[in-house]
C-alpha cells in the first residue's frame, strides 16, 4: 500500500506540474502578441487558465466532440450537475465561446455548441497542450510509452466499468 500511496502522490504532482507548464506556455503565447493576447475581439478578456485546463477545458472538449450537445449530455459526460453545466455555459457564452439555443420542440432543452471563437480557442489550447505533452513525455522510449498506455487503459476500463458510487455497472 505504501507504493500505491507514493504512486498517487507522484501522479498528482505530475498533473500539477503539467498544469503549471501548460499555463506558462499559454502566457508566453499571450506575451508574443499572438491570438492569445489577453483581450479577445470585442474587448472580452480571455481566461487563459480556464481555457487550458479544469472545468472550462473539459466542457469545451465535450461540446467539441459532440458537435452540439444538450446541457444534460454535457453534465453526463463530465459527471457533474446540470446546474454546474448551466453556470459554466452562461459564462462561456458571455465570453463568446459557446452558443446556447433552446430546442424549438421542447423549450426546456438547451442546445450548446462552440462558436467560431470557441472553436478557435479550443484548437489553440489543444495545440499548446499537445506541445507541452510532447515536450515532457516525448523522451520516453517506445516500450515506456506502450507500458504507460497499457496502465492508463487498465485504469480507464476500471473507471468506466463503475457507476457514480463505485458500484459495478450492469
Amino acid at each position: 500500500m505504501a507504493d500505491l500511496k507514493r504512486c498517487r502522490e507522484m501522479m498528482e504532482e505530475v498533473m500539477r506540474l503539467f498544469a503549471r507548464r501548460l499555463y506558462k506556455a499559454l502566457l508566453a503565447r499571450a506575451g508574443e502578441g499572438s491570438e492569445w493576447s489577453p483581450e479577445a475581439a470585442g474587448g472580452r478578456r480571455i481566461p487563459l487558465l480556464a481555457a487550458a485546463g479544469g472545468g472550462a477545458y473539459y466542457f469545451l472538449r465535450a461540446v467539441e466532440e459532440r458537435g452540439q450537445a444538450t446541457v444534460s449530455e454535457v453534465a453526463a459526460d463530465l459527471g457533474v450537475t446540470l446546474a454546474a453545466v448551466t453556470t459554466l455555459a452562461k459564462k462561456l457564452a458571455r465570453a463568446g465561446w459557446v452558443t446556447r439555443q433552446r430546442d424549438e420542440r421542447d423549450r426546456r432543452v438547451v442546445w450548446l455548441a462552440l462558436s467560431p471563437e470557441g472553436k478557435r480557442v479550443f484548437a489553440a489550447v489543444e495545440a499548446v497542450r499537445g506541445e507541452v505533452f510532447c515536450r515532457y513525455f516525448g523522451s520516453l522510449d517506445e516500450r515506456e510509452v506502450e507500458t504507460l498506455i497499457s496502465i492508463m487503459d487498465r485504469v480507464r476500463v476500471k473507471l468506466t466499468e463503475e457507476g457514480w458510487e463505485g458500484e459495478e455497472r450492469k
